[in-house]
Order: C-alpha cells, then sequence, then structure tokens
C-alpha cells in the first residue's frame, strides 16, 4: 500500500472519529439549548401566573375600598388592572410552552375569572342602585368563593409549571454530562488513534529512510561499502526508494569498475603523449625559427614592391589627368567651334534685323513725316473752331440783350442764350487746349524725325560692324577646329599610354598582394609554430598533471568496496 494511502486512510479514520463527536456534541448542544429555552419559557409563564395572583389580590382591594368609599379612584383601578389580567391571559394562550393539560387548567382558570368578573359586575349594578348590604353579601359570599376557586386553579397551574421546569433542568444537566463523557472519550480515543498512526509512520517512513540516509553517507564520506544494498519488503514509496537505492549502488559499482580501468588506461596514455609532445615541440622550434627568417626576406620584398606600386600609380595618376584635361580640351574646343558657328549664324541674322530696321526707320520716319502734316491740318481746323466758338460766343450776347429787352418773354431765350454763351466759351477753351496739344504734337514729331534720321545712320554702321564681327567668328570657327584635330590626337596618345600604365599598375598590384600574402602567410606560419610549441608544452604539463590526476583517481577510486 503506497504511503499516500497510508496517510488518506490514518488522517480519514481520524477524521471521522473527529466529526462524529463534533456532530454528536453538536446534537446535544442543541437540546441543551432548546431545553433552557423551555426553562426560560417555563420561568416567564410563572412571572405571568404570580402577576396574575397579584393583580387579582390588588383588583380584591380595590374592589373592598371602592364598597366602604364609593370612590371613583378605586373604580378605575378596577378597570386598569382588569385590562392587566386580560392582556396577561392573552400572553398565556399564545405562549406555545404549554402542554395539553395546562392549556386546558389555563382554560378553566379563565373561565372562572369570567365568573369572578360577571359576580362582580353584578355587585357594582347592587351598589350603584343603593343596595349596600346586598352588594357587600355577594362580595363576601359568592364572588370570594369564586376568587378563591381561582387563585386555586392559579396555584395548582404554577405548580405543574414548576414540576415540569425542575425535570427539564434534570434533563438538561443529564445532557449536559453525556456529551462531556462523550467528548472526553472522544479526546481520548483520538489522542490514542493520533499515537497509534504517529508510531507506524515512524516505523514505516523514517527508520527505512534513516538507513538510506546512513549509507548515503557513508558513499559521501568516501567510505562505502557498495556490495551492502537495503533490505525493504514493503510495497510503497520506500520500498520503491529502496530497490532504486540498491539499483544505483550496483550502477555506482559497476562505474567505478570501469573508471578504475579507464583511470590506468589513462595514465599509459599519458605517459606515451608526453614523450611525443617533446619531440614535437623540438621540430615545431626549428620551423619557427625557419619561417621567422623567411618572414623578414619577404617583408623587406613587399617593401620594395609596395615602393614601385606606388610610383607607377602616381605615374598613372599624372597620364589620367593629362588624358582627362586634352579630352576636355577636346570637349571645350568642340563647343567653341559650334559657338563661333552659332555666333556667325547669329550676326548673319544680326545683319538681316538690322536692315530691316533700317527699312522700318525710313518707314516709320515718313509716317511721322506725314503726322506732322496731319497735325497742321489739325491746327488749321482748330483755329477755324476758335473763330466758330467766337462768334458763337458773339451772337449769344446779342441774343441776351435782345431777351432783356423782350422782358419776361425773353427770359427763355436769355436761358437758352446764356447755355449756348457758355458752350462756346467750352469750345472756345477746348479748341485752345487741342491748339497747344498739336502744337507739342508737331515739335515732338520734328524731334522724333530727327532721331530717326540718327538711328538710320547708326543702323547703317551696326550694319557694317556685324558684318565684320561674322568674318571674325568665321576665322575663329577655322583656328578652333584645327586646335580640335591636334588635342584629339593628344587625347588619343594619353589613353593608349594610360592604358598602358593600368597595365603595369595593375601587375604592381598583384605583385604586391603576392607578397604580402605570402610575408601573411609567412607570419601565420611562424605564428602557428610558436602557438604550437605552446601546446606541445602545454600538452607535455597537462600529461604529467593527467598522469597525476589518474594516480588519484585510482586512488580515490580504492576506498570504495566493490
Amino acid at each position: 500500500m503506497k504511503l499516500r494511502t497510508k496517510f488518506l486512510l490514518a488522517f480519514g479514520v481520524l477524521l471521522l472519529v473527529v466529526i462524529s463527536s463534533s456532530v454528536y456534541i453538536f446534537i446535544q448542544n442543541d437540546k441543551v439549548a432548546k431545553s433552557y429555552q423551555q426553562m426560560v419559557d417555563n420561568a416567564k409563564a410563572l412571572t405571568d401566573l404570580r402577576e396574575i395572583q397579584f393583580v387579582m389580590t390588588g383588583r380584591n382591594n380595590d374592589e373592598r375600598g371602592y364598597l366602604l368609599t364609593g370612590e371613583s379612584q378605586y373604580m378605575e383601578g378596577m378597570v386598569a388592572k382588569e385590562e392587566r389580567l386580560e392582556a396577561l391571559f392573552q400572553k398565556l394562550k399564545d405562549s406555545k410552552q404549554f402542554s395539553a393539560s395546562e392549556k386546558e387548567a389555563l382554560q378553566n382558570i379563565e373561565k372562572l375569572y369570567l365568573t369572578y368578573m360577571d359576580q362582580s359586575a353584578v355587585m357594582i349594578k347592587l351598589w350603584e342602585r343603593g343596595e349596600q348590604i346586598e352588594a357587600q353579601m355577594l362580595h363576601f359570599g359568592d364572588e370570594r368563593l369564586a376568587r378563591l376557586e381561582l387563585d386555586e386553579g392559579v396555584a395548582a397551574l404554577m405548580e405543574e409549571a414548576m414540576a415540569a421546569m425542575d425535570a427539564s433542568e434534570i434533563e438538561q444537566v443529564k445532557q449536559v454530562e453525556m456529551a462531556n463523557q462523550v467528548q472526553l472519550v472522544t479526546g481520548i480515543v483520538s489522542i490514542l488513534f493520533s499515537i497509534i498512526i504517529g508510531v507506524y509512520l515512524v516505523r514505516s517512513i523514517v527508520i527505512p529512510l534513516h538507513r538510506v540516509n546512513k549509507q548515503l553517507q557513508d558513499i559521501a564520506e568516501g567510505e562505502g561499502d557498495l556490495t551492502r544494498e537495503l533490505k525493504v519488503s514493503s510495497k510503497d514509496e520506500i520500498g520503491m526508494l529502496a530497490a532504486s537505492f540498491n539499483q544505483m549502488l550496483r550502477n555506482l559499482r559497476e562505474l567505478i569498475l570501469q573508471i578504475r580501468g579507464n583511470a590506468q588506461q589513462v595514465a599509459a596514455a599519458a605517459e606515451q603523449l608526453s614523450a611525443s609532445s617533446e619531440q614535437t615541440s623540438r621540430a615545431t622550434e626549428q620551423i619557427s625559427e625557419t619561417m621567422q627568417s623567411l618572414a623578414e626576406g619577404t617583408e623587406i620584398q613587399a617593401e620594395n614592391v609596395q615602393i614601385s606600386h606606388t610610383e607607377v600609380d602616381q605615374m598613372t595618376s599624372g597620364i589620367s589627368q593629362i588624358a582627362t584635361r586634352a579630352e576636355q580640351v577636346t570637349s571645350t574646343a568642340v563647343q567653341t567651334s559650334e559657338l563661333a558657328a552659332d555666333g556667325n549664324l547669329t550676326v548673319q541674322q544680326a545683319v538681316s534685323q538690322m536692315s530691316h530696321i533700317g527699312e522700318t526707320m525710313t518707314h516709320l520716319s515718313k509716317l511721322v513725316g506725314k503726322l506732322g502734316d496731319r497735325s497742321q491740318q489739325i491746327g488749321q481746323i482748330v483755329h477755324v473752331i476758335t473763330e466758330i466758338a467766337a462768334q458763337t460766343n458773339l451772337l449769344a450776347l446779342n441774343a441776351a440783350i435782345e431777351a432783356a429787352r423782350a422782358g419776361e418773354h425773353g427770359r427763355g431765350f436769355a436761358v437758352v442764350a446764356d447755355e449756348v454763351r457758355k458752350l462756346a466759351e467750352q469750345s472756345s477753351d477746348s479748341a485752345r487746349e487741342i491748339a497747344q496739344l498739336v502744337e507739342m504734337i508737331r515739335n515732338e514729331t520734328v524731334e522724333a524725325v530727327d532721331s530717326m534720321n540718327s538711328g538710320q545712320e547708326e543702323v547703317a554702321a551696326g550694319i557694317q560692324g556685324v558684318t565684320q564681327a561674322g568674318e571674325v567668328f568665321s576665322n575663329i570657327r577655322g583656328a578652333v577646329d584645327g586646335v580640335a584635330v591636334q588635342v584629339q590626337d593628344v587625347f588619343t596618345a594619353s589613353r593608349s599610354l594610360t592604358d598602358s600604365t593600368d597595365k603595369v599598375a595593375q601587375a604592381m598590384h598583384t605583385m604586391a598582394e603576392v607578397t604580402q600574402n605570402a610575408v601573411s602567410r609567412t607570419l601565420d606560419v611562424s605564428a602557428a609554430a610558436q602557438e604550437q610549441l605552446a601546446s606541445m608544452e602545454e600538452i607535455s604539463t597537462s600529461a604529467a598533471s593527467l598522469t597525476r590526476l589518474a594516480e588519484e583517481l585510482e586512488k580515490g577510486i580504492g576506498r570504495f568496496k566493490v
């Protein structure tokens, strides 16, 4: 059975005992609580019954006081006590703690109370009618017997309630004692069962674990007996742990035997490795010295090749610059030739335009001359308009004089004459301004004719200068074309020379790379030889250390018994 099952079973039984005892105690406590509540209810009922007796006595005293004095305060006291008695009877009837016999007794008491109250009502009526003697006889006779019978009923019910309360108290004490006994027994059983479970778990878990721990401690200290296995017959996790531990011991025993054999082989191989590393170290040292010398010579050759490569690069750069400049000059010459041709064409177009401008100026001079003639004609017309305006003004003045003479009949004509006069004056002013403008136009026209004549002369001179400039552009184009041919020859030669120097530079560059690689490889070989020499020394040291470790390992394994 597994440990989980053991623990669950043990604690399940213990939990069942605790739950059972707890349930029983809860039930008993509930019974005690109900019994206690019953006692409280009985005590309240006894209190109410005692209060009924007390109130009945008080009412009886009030009734006697009323019979003796006839004062109303006694009547008020009786009414108040009657209300209190009715409330107490109703409270007792509503209570649920009475048994059937007690409820029947309570009903009889209430009937006796009603009988008593009926007789008391009759006695009060007799008193009010003036029949005092009959009222007193009733009070001390039948009414007193009814009250005594009522008191006896209440006392009997109180005794019965007291007896029930005593019985309930006795039952409650018994239940408490029983609950205490059950709780004590349950506690003792739980403790004993816990002790039994603890002892069982210690014997089935702790003791096997202690054995495993003891043997593991022996193995950890290096003095363990690997042939001694654990003997545990249980089928739980402890038994499985013991089986796994025994399997571990067997595997460990086989591993130590294998390590012992390997340690011996390692020791022998370490000795052979040490001898081989010494021979390899001597050969590697010689190789390192040779490669160091070769590296120094190769490095000098690489420096010389690098210097030659630099000079060839500089020469190649110079030739490339010459070719570039020659190409630029050729391009510039071609552009200059094209610009000269464009300039010659532009000059020809300028000559044509200047000729056209000359013709235009001549035509414009003629038009301006005609404009002068037109201005003179406009001046003559303005002079005529001025004379007409003067005559119109004179006629308007005469018309105004005649209108003044006509009086009222000529007033409208006078207004028209005045407007005509004003119009004549405005026409005269406008004609005068036009004459001034025409005079200014005529003067400016004369100046324009003079300027056009000068412009024609300058246009003729410009045509002659532009023609000479066209001849110069033609000469420039011929010279530039010759320069372009010569520069092209220089560019072709420099380009051929550049290709040759590029090939030389490429060869020098290849030689420099080869030399540099040779230097690098030589240095790498030398460094590798140095590293191999250092590695051989480390291998020799490691072989010696390995031999020592193999001896220590064999010595350590020898402490285990296999």
